[in-house]
């Protein structure tokens, strides 16, 4: 494991809202530890998980624009 970090140094040292961090932990998508009411993140797993989710948006896009511009038949 690497460096931990509550949700507001994490997000900081991330580059991400707390807000977007909290939300992706509570619907399960972002690995992270809770200790009562404090979320800790492994630093290392969630820039995994953000790297991983930044070539998901690139390969969607790509999809996307393989038809633009070209012509299709109406009937």
């Amino acid at each position: 494991m690497g460096k931990r970090m509550l949700l507001n140094h994490a997000a900081e040292a991330l580059g991400v809202t707390p807000y977007f961090l909290r939300t992706e932990a509570k619907a399960g998508r972002i690995p992270y530890l809770k200790s009562g009411n404090r979320y800790i993140f492994d630093i290392e797993q969630v820039e995994g998980f953000l790297k991983d989710k930044a070539l998901q948006n690139m390969n969607r896009e790509n999809e996307n624009t393989a038809g633009y511009g070209t012509l299709r038949k109406i009937y």
